[in-house]
C-alpha cells in the first residue's frame, strides 16, 4: 500500500510482538483505514486479540469525518452555482433603471442606471449611475457622471 506521509509509531507487547500504536496522516481515507485493519488482524496475536469494536468505532468516525467534507466540496459547488445564477439573473438589468430605497434631496426614491454588473467577494454589485433628471427634448435620462456600486440584493424596484 502505498500512502505518502504516514507516520506510524510502533511498541511492543510484554511478549515482544510489536504493534502499532499510532497512525497519523491527514490524507487517510476510508480505503486506507481499511487496509491497516486487515493488515492488523492478519499479524495479530491469536491468544491477545485486538478490541474490534473500538477499531469499528474508529472506522465509523473517519467515515463519517470524510462524509463531512464530501458534503461541504459539494455545498461549495453549490454556492459557486448560485452565484454564477444570480449574475446572469443581475445581467438581465443592464440598460434597466432601479431603486434601491434610499431618498434623494426632493423626498423622491432614487433611480439609478445599470451599466455593468460584477460578483465582488460573492456579492453582486451593480455598476450604477445616479439618474438626476429627464431631458424633454431628447427623451433621454440625465445621469450623474459618478459611477456607484449598488448591492444587487438592495434593489427594491426596477422601473
Amino acid at each position: 500500500m502505498a500512502v505518502d506521509n504516514v507516520q506510524t509509531s510502533t511498541k511492543a507487547d510484554a511478549y515482544g510482538n510489536s504493534y502499532t500504536a499510532a497512525i497519523s496522516n491527514d490524507k487517510l481515507t476510508n480505503d486506507d483505514f481499511l487496509k491497516l485493519m486487515l493488515t492488523e488482524l492478519q499479524m495479530q496475536d491469536p491468544t491477545k486479540p485486538m478490541d474490534s469494536a473500538n477499531m469499528l468505532q474508529s472506522q465509523m468516525q473517519m467515515s463519517a469525518i470524510e462524509t463531512n467534507l464530501q458534503t461541504i466540496e459539494t455545498m461549495k459547488a453549490l454556492q459557486q452555482s448560485f452565484a454564477q445564477s444570480a449574475l446572469a439573473q443581475s445581467a438581465n438589468l443592464i440598460g434597466s433603471i432601479v431603486e434601491n430605497g434610499e431618498y434623494g434631496d426632493t423626498g423622491a426614491y432614487k433611480e439609478y442606471f445599470i451599466g455593468a454588473v460584477e460578483s465582488v467577494d460573492g456579492d453582486i454589485m451593480l455598476h450604477a449611475y445616479e439618474v438626476v433628471g429627464y431631458d424633454d427634448e431628447t427623451s433621454e435620462f440625465i445621469m450623474s457622471e459618478e459611477k456607484q456600486l449598488i448591492n444587487f440584493n438592495s434593489v427594491t424596484k426596477i422601473n
